[in-house]
């Protein structure tokens, strides 16, 4: 069991991800400072209208892009273990502060033809798009030890998607999910515009089912 300062946000960190953040808020500005200082994790927790998810992701400051005159700034933040939050804490920070005990998965096994499948689909639906350049993910170079976490970076997966994937303990499970999300995907490519919003905001629009 650990303590860890909170950061809740609209998005979902996944371990071995990195993500710009905009540093405005003072008690955000005091706990990133702090953090960056002794450099110690924070935590990253889904935030939206149904309040905050008790499972989140610890990261790190990763770089500082931009310093600004009033103290803000714009970070990078490096995603790095999944935890579950035990026990709330206020009063002595300006930012909330909870013990939190980390999971890793209970199954590391999974289908590599399952992964192979996710991936080649993926690459399918990258050249179709034309308006907007996509990446093919390069399986042979894919240096990721949880390949699910890092296709769901860029499959196009609503926030509420990426908590669910993010509280799988099982990689099989993850990339059975990512690959029927897909495929979901594949049909309504002639709406090439809605998946190119899609993919190139990274999931943040109302899913797709």
């Amino acid at each position: 069991m650990s303590e860890l300062p909170l950061f809740p946000l609209s998005i979902v960190m996944f371990p071995e991800s990195a993500y710009p953040l905009h540093i405005f808020e003072d008690r955000y500005k005091t706990l990133i400072n702090e953090c960056n200082k002794e450099k110690s994790p924070f935590g990253i927790n889904f935030l939206n209208s149904k309040g905050m998810n008790h499972i989140g992701c610890s990261a790190i400051v990763s770089d500082i892009f931009k310093l600004y005159p009033d103290g803000r700034m714009d970070i990078l933040a490096a995603g790095q273990k999944r935890y579950r939050i035990l026990n709330m804490k206020e009063g002595k920070k300006p930012y909330y502060t909870a013990e939190v005990e980390y999971f890793d998965d209970d199954d590391h096994n999974f289908d590599l033809k399952t992964l192979y499948d996710c991936v080649e689909l993926f690459n399918e639906l990258s050249v179709k798009i034309k308006s907007v350049k996509i990446e093919k993910i390069n399986i042979d170079t894919l240096k990721s030890q949880i390949p699910s976490f890092f296709i769901s970076q860029k499959s196009g997966l609503a926030p509420e998607q990426k908590q669910a994937i993010l509280e799988m303990r099982n990689e099989n499970q993850r990339l059975v999910y990512l690959l029927r999300h897909l495929k979901r995907l594949s049909p309504m490519i002639h709406q090439q515009e809605t998946i190119t919003q899609i993919i190139k905001n990274d999931g943040y629009i109302k899913p797709l089912f």
